[in-house]
């Protein structure tokens, strides 16, 4: 049994996006919900395959959360729209299974006079995804005065001939614009998306991909997510979990605090203690996470998660659950958590040193806060487990490296 379809891969994305800027993602929706019509009308796609396209339309602005541009879609489209062009690039290259075509989100901002010349098979896409943009934005903006056929000026020039004729004939066969303003077109972009097809490694790089554009709105989020993955991962091939469990466990670390992107920053990040109603706010990203995961995540995965913060003395929350009524899984990402916020910088304290974590850890055990036998393994193999946290979170910083460094080439080669 899957722990999550290659569909809800989509919505599980789509629904954490949406907790930072709802704005990026309904426009990339309706986007992609333009596109979608477009390529209906050609002949040599398959269904899965306008799936695939219509998912990198829906994400094609999600360099925007990188830039200082998130919060106005004016600016980062036509102000100054290479930086979110590059970073939705790099993010597509680096972070998900679409590396083939992440060039079509890096040139969708290119008049069609203007891109280069270039042997990619995409090159279509890129024309079908800058129209299919515009069309969103100057229909949102306008609302009745909206004419979809006032680009025709411009083709040739700002818009390629081709992709307008086939807005058209979508328009006149499909009526896009009057599911857009009726919110139909959600319907058929869900029935669309049955058509996706991921394999599990690609389930993980999508997932893993999300947490990492999360990263861009805090610091602290990538490094909290390899420590934890990694931590579980360690401990349950100490206590010889089997492959599902393992991968159960695997999708509850990654995807266990995604809730908090819901929770303001300044909340996340505060240089102090937090009041008593801060705490009470921060505590509702279990439910938030249970909103977006419920029904797309297999229930036991999501349990892990939901109980990431119970403690086995009925301390902890939201069902101040105690140790008999919580199993082996959920009682290692208990641990993990923890260590993972004491051995991990944060605003309003320096990490905590190995003494004092096993203090802690030992301390709690002893009281039932955490499984005896989960802190004794962790304990035990202490400095094996953190060297493995620091190789793997090191492999990650290599890689935000490299995207800098792209980022740079890439911007000089755009605007040379």
């Amino acid at each position: 049994m899957e722990l999550i379809h290659s569909k809800d891969i989509y919505y599980v994305i789509r629904d954490v996006l949406k907790l930072l800027d709802p704005k990026i993602m309904n426009h990339g929706e309706r986007t992609a919900y333009i596109l979608y019509k477009m390529l209906s009308l050609e002949s040599n796609l398959e269904m899965y395959q306008i799936a695939e396209l219509a998912l990198i339309a829906t994400l094609h602005d999600i360099g925007a959360y990188k830039t200082d541009y998130q919060k106005d879609r004016l600016a980062y489209e036509s102000k100054d729209c290479i930086p979110h062009s590059i970073y939705g690039y790099l993010f597509l290259l680096y972070l998900t299974p679409f590396k083939d075509r992440a060039k079509i989100v890096l040139y969708h901002h290119t008049d069609y006079n203007r891109l280069p010349r270039m042997d990619y098979e995409y090159l279509d896409i890129i024309h079908y995804l800058n129209v299919a943009e515009k069309m969103d934005i100057y229909s949102s903006i306008m609302g009745s005065k909206f004419d979809h056929m006032m680009f025709n000026k411009q083709a040739g020039s700002k818009y390629s001939p081709k992709a307008l004729e086939l807005l058209y004939q979508a328009e006149k066969r499909y009526g896009i614009f009057a599911k857009l303003s009726s919110g139909e077109y959600e319907k058929e972009l869900s029935e669309l998306y049955d058509y996706l097809i991921f394999t599990d490694d690609e389930k993980r790089d999508c997932l893993m991909g999300l947490i990492s554009c999360v990263s861009f709105r805090s610091e602290y989020t990538m490094a909290d997510m390899v420590t934890c993955t990694h931590i579980c991962e360690s401990i349950g091939e100490k206590l010889l979990l089997s492959d599902k469990q393992q991968e159960m466990l695997n999708y509850a670390a990654m995807l266990h605090d995604a809730g908090m992107c819901a929770i303001p920053r300044d909340i996340i990040e505060a240089p102090r203690s937090l009041t008593e109603e801060e705490m009470d706010f921060l505590r509702t990203h279990i439910d938030v996470i249970n909103r977006i995961l419920k029904g797309k995540l297999d229930q036991d995965c999501l349990d892990i998660i939901m109980t990431h913060h119970e403690r086995g003395d009925g301390s902890g929350y939201p069902r101040e659950l105690t140790q008999g009524k919580m199993n082996l899984l959920e009682q290692i990402l208990q641990v993990a958590d923890t260590v993972t916020g004491l051995t991990n910088p944060r605003s309003y304290r320096e990490p905590k040193s190995k003494e004092e974590v096993i203090d802690i850890l030992t301390t709690d055990a002893e009281m039932c806060k955490y499984s005896k036998e989960v802190v004794k393994i962790f304990v035990k193999f202490y400095d094996k487990i953190m060297d493995g946290v620091k190789l793997k979170s090191e492999e990650k910083l290599s890689t935000y490296r490299r995207m800098v460094e792209n980022y740079e080439v890439t911007y000089r080669q755009i605007v040379k």
